[in-house]
């Protein structure tokens, strides 16, 4: 069958008639860094596709409309279950790009509770979602590769542990409950396998480089650091700062989104992992704590926005008056292989986090 050109793409995306036939895609988290990146991304890729969105204002609504004029969205929040049924009950594929940690009705139960947020009522999207897809459906979930971070060396020390998505899938499936995303991210593959729907688990490390969507365009880490270092007039580590974090450019994580979405929508689940094995984590790299925020300190000194160079080893107790997430974001090792992705011929195209953090340019270039 001769492929369609753009054009023609372009046309069958504004043909009502075509609309009967395309396939449907619901996303929440669209108004979100890595949401807005997937739904700018599907959208350029695929303008046949019928997307629609979940957005948590009227405002939010407006500016999505702007950009995307056919993109059709709904208001409500991760909570709002009757809303999510609806969606759910009429498309092909939903994907979910906003982690969440817990069940609902579960509270936190890790060494980190100091920073996680308590609630009685997390989102209970998923167990509003999954039920309601049709059997021919598919349910991709992002979660986070926090799951498998350690400081079992310390905190600002080296674990040699790499997790891989297929090496070590039964262990990373079936964690205990003390690891963060680790209920819901097994419920979310249970249910999947009860209902007869292909799902599958996106698992991403520390998420950089600036966004494409139209609300959101930055991510946390990085900046947090940068406003650390302002407050504190100089780089510094946990301890020596040799622990390592692998890294993900947001394009290149939406892209792999995109290509689970295309491998749903082939017969069968098309040559993608679904069920037990659809855990994929997508990575482009890692970098050395110390080296990294030697980079950042080397750019902010040009910038002129500190007075120092180089950075010195802080404790904990310091950490923690410049920013109560300290241990995650500064302390720990995080490392992933995304094998399985990669079998699906995905690969890691955009700059590198050192090209990113080179560049440096605080909110805008170094997300």
């Amino acid at each position: 069958m001769r492929k369609r050109s753009i054009a023609e793409r372009d046309i069958a995306a504004h043909d009502p008639q075509t609309f009967t036939t395309a396939p449907i895609i619901f996303i929440t988290g669209i108004s979100g860094y890595i949401g807005g990146q997937v739904l700018h991304d599907i959208t350029k890729k695929h303008p046949e596709y019928q997307v629609r969105g979940l957005v948590r204002t009227k405002e939010q609504q407006q500016q999505i409309a702007s950009k995307y004029p056919l993109v059709k969205t709904v208001i409500g929040d991760l909570d709002s279950a009757e809303v999510l049924k609806a969606e759910a009950a009429q498309v092909d594929v939903v994907l979910r790009t906003s982690a969440f940690l817990r069940a609902p009705g579960m509270k936190a139960n890790t060494k980190f509770q100091n920073w996680q947020t308590r609630t009685t009522t997390p989102p209970s999207s998923p167990f509003s979602l999954l039920p309601s897809l049709q059997k021919t459906g598919t349910f991709i979930q992002r979660s986070g590769a926090a799951s498998i971070f350690t400081a079992s060396n310390g905190l600002g020390q080296l674990t040699t542990k790499k997790w891989s998505d297929i090496a070590d899938l039964k262990e990373v499936t079936t964690f205990d409950h003390s690891h963060l995303h680790a209920v819901t991210d097994q419920l979310v593959l249970s249910e999947g396998k009860k209902q007869g729907i292909r799902a599958a688990v996106v698992v991403p490390p520390c998420v950089y480089g600036t966004g494409q969507g139209e609300v959101n365009k930055t991510s946390m880490v990085f900046p947090w650091y940068v406003d650390a270092v302002k407050k504190r007039g100089r780089g510094f580590t946990l301890w020596e700062g040799t622990n390592v974090d692998s890294v993900i450019h947001v394009r290149d994580l939406a892209a792999a989104f995109v290509l689970l979405v295309e491998e749903a929508l082939k017969e069968g689940g098309g040559g993608a992992d679904w069920g037990e094995e659809g855990w994929y984590y997508v990575e482009g790299g890692e970098y050395v704590f110390r080296e990294m925020a030697g980079e950042i300190v080397k750019g902010m000194m040009k910038k002129g926005w500190i007075e120092r160079e180089g950075v010195n080893e802080i404790k904990i107790e310091e950490a923690k008056e410049l920013h109560s997430y300290a241990e995650l974001l500064w302390g720990i090792t995080m490392r992933v292989n995304g094998e399985r992705i990669r079998d699906l011929g995905w690969s890691a195209k955009e700059e590198s986090v050192f090209e990113r953090l080179r560049s440096l340019g605080y909110r805008n270039a170094l997300p």
